[in-house]
């Protein structure tokens, strides 16, 4: 994700699936891998639209490969500033997806900005978005 991190004045933004699986012994998520930008996903400066078929062929060509033992679990972009903030198209596509149907109670929401990494959760329950704040 961070080779995508928009530190030129011509980089657009991009984006994709998180895939991974919860652990049974803890309930722990583990993101084991994530798709890139697909070349129908529509990409500015300041937008990025994921276009679900690619990202879909990916998950299913993974989903196969760990017979069947991996989940969705969120998405992720880059935002070209240093620290990241999510706009209001992100949080409606947030809210969105956790009306969604999908197996795990949480998806996670990742923005790579040039200087910072943050990450929020969703609860598919309450669909409340939090941030992931790192303890030092």
């Amino acid at each position: 994700m961070n080779q995508y991190k928009q530190v030129r004045q011509r980089d657009k933004e991009a984006g994709g699936i998180l895939i991974g699986r919860i652990l049974l012994e803890d309930g722990n998520y583990i993101i084991d891998d994530v798709s890139e930008p697909m070349p129908d996903d529509k990409r500015t400066r300041t937008r990025f639209s994921r276009k679900p078929a690619a990202h879909q062929e990916y998950f299913d060509q993974i989903w196969d490969e760990a017979d069947g033992r991996c989940f969705y679990l969120g998405e992720w972009h880059t935002h070209p500033e240093d620290v990241p903030h999510p706009s209001s198209i992100d949080h409606k596509n947030w809210k969105r997806l956790l009306g969604e149907d999908f197996e795990p109670d949480y998806l996670f929401f990742i923005i790579i900005g040039i200087k910072e990494t943050r990450v929020w959760f969703g609860e598919k329950s309450s669909s409340t978005i939090n941030e992931l704040v790192r303890r030092v």
